[in-house]
């Protein structure tokens, strides 16, 4: 997709990117793909040294001996080391990093180099990879900008990308509300909910970056639907883009944040968007409830938290009751249904660890990620609570397998762990 972003200098600012509605694949001649900027609804550069694609031009026109800077989202391949040369105007400009991707599976890296524009009023990019760095490169999007340009974070790959877009799968004029790190896609008619929305979970993205350290390299995309809309499935998809119906929209401009239940979704579906980044398998949908509270809990008053999660608390602390007295399996399959199961009782660990370390729990959770190199990335899956506990041994400096496994957590099963235990 080429959109043509805001000025921030004499020169105009571009960006290519994949979203739902550029799925199809450039022309390959001679294992070359080329785009044109300006030529709207062209083909994304997906790919590099994958479906015969050994380069990849892009083609522009502005004013030349200009000082710019180019960035791209990008994904190694399953083998790695991955890495990718540019060149502008026949001139070499950079290389990005070398990524081991089997450290790191799945995971999107920003590159931004600093560039000169050759002379004239046509330029081209050329991309592609090293001799000997022939593994496959995934792109998401890609931007020229100016030199002193922030760093770049596109909407998620998954998004409907533009509001023109938006208003297609609506049926009817839609409205858009853009923040920093948060779109919000809402029906023209919930144009003050959706501004009133976008501003809270720009509030939320704040904390969240706080209690994970990092931003997300892509913008959160938080789309409404009319109910049964397959776009509207109430969860998060990609990296970053969150489908909901306007339902739920409906009951925020109701709610707002004088009730949790009025935003607490959209917080945990961002919380599932950042945690991604670290790898946190092994926990179902646990991580992302707990993130969530600490998050909610610095944005409303505690009265307001209390009545929300208080309940759930107790409801935790039961279901983690009755699963030590059913003798480690599950008393009621029926009235505990395996996720909920499962879930519950890791949430009551957690809280139980929480209330011991305090509020430094989570950021110290995930720095500690950072500085053991993004071990869950490659964990194998009877691996996964065996590294969550080796990493609380590190934070609580003695020996946490033990104290998990006390609590009931079997630290060598396959994930979701126990599930021998929901039978009777």
């Amino acid at each position: 997709m080429y959109v043509l972003l805001p000025a921030r200098s004499a020169y105009p600012d571009w960006e290519i990117r994949r979203d739902i509605w550029h799925g199809d694949r450039p022309p390959i001649i001679d294992g070359v793909t080329s785009v044109l900027i300006g030529q709207q609804n062209a083909p994304f550069p997906r790919y590099l040294n994958e479906i015969g694609v050994k380069r990849i031009c892009i083609r522009f026109t502005e004013a030349g001996d200009a000082e710019r800077k180019l960035s791209f989202i990008w994904s190694g391949g399953s083998l790695g080391p991955d890495q990718f040369q540019v060149e502008i105007d026949g001139k070499p400009v950079g290389h990005s990093e070398v990524i081991d991707t089997p450290r790191r599976p799945h995971a999107w890296y920003r590159t931004e180099l600093a560039c000169r524009l050759g002379p004239g009023r046509e330029h081209l990019i050329e991309i592609s990879s090293p001799p000997g760095l022939d593994s496959a490169i995934e792109f998401a999007a890609i931007r020229l900008s100016a030199s002193t340009a922030g760093p770049y974070q596109p909407l998620c790959y998954e998004s409907v990308g533009s509001l023109a877009h938006y208003e297609q799968q609506l049926g009817r004029p839609g409205h858009l509300a853009a923040r920093a790190h948060v779109s919000v896609f809402a029906p023209g008619e919930m144009a003050a909910q959706a501004d009133e929305l976008a501003s809270v979970l720009e509030r939320a993205y704040g904390e969240l970056r706080t209690i994970f350290g990092t931003d997300t390299l892509f913008k959160f995309s938080v789309e409404h639907y009319p109910k049964g809309r397959p776009r509207g499935w109430g969860g998060i998809s990609g990296a970053g883009t969150i489908g909901y119906t306007t339902e739920s929209l409906q009951r925020f401009g109701l709610l707002k944040t004088t009730d949790v239940r009025g935003f607490v979704g959209y917080l945990e579906e961002m919380c599932h968007g950042f945690k991604a980044y670290y790898g946190c398998a092994g926990t179902y949908e646990a991580i992302g409830i707990a993130i969530c509270e600490e998050a909610v809990r610095r944005m409303v008053p505690q009265d307001v938290a209390d009545a929300y999660w208080l309940p759930e608390h107790r409801q935790w602390d039961s279901t983690h009751a009755a699963y030590l007295e059913a003798g480690r399996t599950n008393p009621d399959a029926t009235k505990y249904p395996w996720g909920v199961f499962y879930t519950r009782i890791l949430n009551a660990l957690f809280l139980r660890l929480r209330t011991e370390y305090g509020p430094r729990l989570w950021p110290d959770f995930f720095r500690t990620l950072r500085e053991m190199d993004y071990p869950l990335h490659r964990a194998a899956k009877t691996d996964l609570l065996q590294t969550y506990a080796d990493t609380f041994s590190r934070i609580f400096k003695r020996d946490m397998r033990g104290e998990l496994s006390d609590f009931g957590i079997d630290l060598y099963a396959d994930p979701p762990w126990g599930w021998q235990t929901y039978t009777q």
